[in-house]
C-alpha cells in the first residue's frame, strides 16, 4: 500500500535527518573550532558560496555581525575591497563551483587567507584554500547529497557562532542591539 502524502514527507524528513546527523559524526570539529579562532583574528570576513551553498553563507554572515565582528558579502555594492588581514569563508558542497572557485583564487592573490568549507577534501576549490573544513557527504544522490551539506554546514555554522559568542561574551541585550529592525 502506498504511503499518504504526510506519511511521504515525513518518511523523507526522517531520512534527511538521519543523513545529516550521520554528517555532523564524521565533521572535523577541530577544523571548526579553528574557524572560530581565524574569525576572531582578522580584520574583515568575506563569506561566499553559490546557489543554497551561497545561501548558507549569507546566513553565517549575518551571525558573524550579531557576534559584533565584520563580515561581507562578496558581489553586494557595499561590499569593500579584500585585502591582507581579511578572510574568506568560501562555501560548495562540490568544490567545483566556478564562482566560487575565482573568488577564492582573487581572495588569496589579495593577500587574504581562505577558509574552503566543502564535502570533497581534494576539490579545486579546496586546493585554493590556506584551509579546508570537510563537511563529509556521500555521493549517493546528488541532489539529497547537496541539501545534506548545506543543511549540516548551517548547523555547524551555528555551533561555530555558539562559541564565538561566548568567547566574545556576546550577551542577549548585544545581540538584540545588532537584529535587524528595519523590519
Amino acid at each position: 500500500m502506498p504511503l499518504s502524502d504526510k506519511d511521504a514527507v515525513k518518511k523523507a524528513s526522517a531520512e534527511l535527518l538521519e543523513r545529516v546527523e550521520a554528517t555532523m559524526d564524521g565533521v572535523d570539529w577541530p577544523s571548526f573550532l579553528n574557524l572560530a579562532v581565524l574569525l576572531t583574528q582578522a580584520k574583515r570576513t568575506f563569506v561566499t558560496g553559490a546557489g543554497r551553498s551561497g545561501l548558507v553563507a549569507r546566513m553565517f554572515g549575518m551571525r558573524l555581525m550579531h557576534a559584533g565582528l565584520i563580515a561581507y558579502i562578496p558581489g553586494e555594492t557595499i561590499t569593500p575591497a579584500a585585502a591582507a588581514g581579511d578572510l574568506l569563508v568560501a562555501i560548495s558542497c562540490t568544490g567545483a563551483t566556478g564562482y566560487t572557485d575565482y573568488l577564492t583564487t582573487r581572495a588569496r592573490d589579495l593577500g587574504a587567507k581562505v577558509v574552503v568549507i566543502t564535502s570533497v577534501g581534494d576539490s579545486p576549490l579546496a586546493v585554493t584554500g590556506d584551509e579546508v573544513v570537510l563537511v563529509p557527504t556521500t555521493a549517493e544522490d546528488i541532489v539529497l547529497r547537496a541539501a545534506v551539506f548545506e543543511h549540516a554546514t548551517s548547523l555547524c555554522l551555528d555551533a561555530v557562532f555558539n562559541v564565538l559568542s561566548a568567547r566574545l561574551k556576546v550577551d542577549a541585550e548585544a545581540f538584540r542591539s545588532r537584529h535587524a529592525n528595519l523590519e
